[in-house]
């Protein structure tokens, strides 16, 4: 009877089940069931292995047991071999088959000597073990004390830089701060200064604008218009330098805060800092605020070592330090600048009084010559109208003398005939008309001259009122508008500086 398609296991199970029914002398067929045909097979199942009889006493296994687990891809399904089965072969194959799974006496010894060697050689290893184990132990007690001991002296050598590090920190924190409150109020003088010089340019604008009201010839570009232009110039100059100044302690400041916060940051990360340190220093096998943290020893967190992590602070220390040095350069020339700016200005406006002062000395002396020229006119004009009458009185005294002469001409002219002669009489009746007649031409020219010179007169009299009202204006304006208000410097801060 041959069988085809069964299974890897359901085969070795079979087999050995027809090896025995074969010893026994009972049918295969009423041992053992139908099985499949291989139209009816399918999977592992269906995956058949050519077994060839004869002499072997190799047992009929399927060489497809690996391909049943997808492992020998090339026979699968690949064909249907039939091959011959126990329950078929002849017995003196089934007893050799019978015979292949029995060991032999010294199989069995050697398997007893093996056992008891195993056993021996597991006691020994168990004793080398517990022996390694114990001196592990003590070697790993010692090492961790030990290792526990250096990292407790460690953390407090960090304890102690830290220390070191938040002591120079918070030093040169407080260095910081009072540089910059005296910066702070350096500041204040240099805006109150600032302010100050409006007092001068308000007093200087006043006087430019008070002088504009001068008229006339009084209009000149004198030394005092000079004075009070250098006066605001040098106030326009001061002002700049002190804006710029400004500027630069307002950056200063700024430089100055940042150094500080980074200070206080780096204060503030070393008091967490050492608050941590103390707590690990502290820290016992006993304490009660001990884990276990799996891992963390495999996390590394840390940004940096130890030199630059002193570096950090040392770069923020001097950081700070050149601050304070650019800082305190900045306040001396912020000093000197305010010393220099009032000099300067107390200057100018000593300059310019004095301007004012030569000015109104020069304006008087004008005034007073033009009141004596002013007199000397009025004199004049009054010695020339009386001179002007007399001269009139003189030509109207030549009308009588004219007439007598020209009635005396006109009378003799009535004379009859012969009697009308040229008679020495005649001819000085004739020159005396003449001459009276020239005289009165004479005493006229005098008389237009006189007049002329009494209208010059009246013209100079009226220039020289006007002008010594031009002149009574500038005094007014230099001396009652200007250098009233210019008695006193007008800079508080910056006159204690002079």
């Amino acid at each position: 009877m041959v069988w085809g398609n069964i299974s890897t296991y359901q085969h070795d199970f079979n087999a050995q089940a027809d090896v025995k029914s074969s010893f026994r002398g009972s049918s295969v067929s009423d041992s053992v069931t139908p099985l499949k045909t291989n139209s009816e097979m399918s999977g592992a199942f269906s995956k058949p292995m050519p077994w060839a009889g004869g002499g072997s006493t190799k047992p009929p296994m399927a060489n497809n047991y690996l391909d049943s687990h997808g492992l020998n891809p090339g026979l699968g399904n690949a064909g249907h071999v039939s091959f011959p089965s126990a329950v078929t072969a002849a017995p003196t194959q089934a007893a050799r088959m019978a015979n292949y799974t029995r060991f032999s006496p010294s199989d069995w010894s050697a398997s007893n000597i093996d056992h008891y060697n195993s056993a021996d050689a597991s006691r020994n290893q168990s004793e080398r073990i517990r022996n390694e184990a114990i001196r592990l132990m003590r070697e790993r007690e010692d090492k961790t004390c030990m290792t526990q001991r250096d990292a407790d002296r460690r953390l407090g050598e960090r304890l102690h830089d830290e220390t070191f590090w938040r002591s120079e920190l918070q030093s040169e924190l407080e260095r910081n701060v009072n540089e910059t409150h005296q910066l702070e109020h350096m500041r204040k003088n240099l805006e109150r200064a600032l302010a100050e010089t409006e007092g001068p340019m308000r007093v200087n604008s006043e006087c430019i604008y008070n002088r504009e009201g001068r008229k006339g010839i009084d209009m000149v570009n004198d030394g005092v218009e000079n004075s009070l232009m250098r006066e605001v110039d040098n106030i326009k100059s001061c002002q700049d330098k002190m804006k710029r100044t400004l500027e630069q302690v307002n950056h200063q400041l700024g430089v100055n805060r940042n150094a500080r916060h980074q200070l206080e940051r780096d204060l503030a990360n070393k008091d967490h800092s050492i608050n941590i340190d103390h707590t690990c220093h502290n820290l016992q096998n006993t304490s009660r605020a001990i884990n276990l943290h799996g891992g963390i020893e495999k996390v590394d967190p840390n940004v940096s070592i130890p030199e630059t992590w002193a570096d950090f602070s040392n770069r923020n220390i001097q950081a700070s330090q050149s601050a304070r040095s650019a800082s305190q350069r900045l306040r001396g020339d912020v000093d000197n600048l305010i010393t220099q700016c009032a000099n300067e200005m107390w200057s100018h406006w000593n300059n310019t009084n004095m301007s004012f002062q030569q000015r109104i000395t020069e304006s008087n002396d004008a005034h007073n010559k033009l009141q004596s020229h002013m007199s000397k006119t009025m004199q004049e004009i009054y010695d020339q109208e009386k001179h002007i009458e007399a001269l009139k009185q003189a030509i109207r005294n030549k009308g009588n003398p004219l007439k007598v002469a020209q009635t005396r001409l006109e009378a003799r002219a009535h004379r009859p005939d012969v009697e009308l002669c040229r008679d020495p009489p005649h001819h000085r009746l004739v020159e005396e008309v003449g001459q009276i007649q020239e005289s009165i031409d004479l005493l006229n020219r005098k008389l237009n001259e006189a007049e002329m010179s009494h209208q010059n007169l009246l013209q100079n009299k009226a220039r020289l009122e006007h002008d010594l009202k031009i002149k009574s204006n500038s005094l007014f304006i230099d001396r009652e508008k200007c250098l009233s208000i210019r008695k006193s410097f007008p800079v508080v801060s910056l006159a204690t500086k002079l």
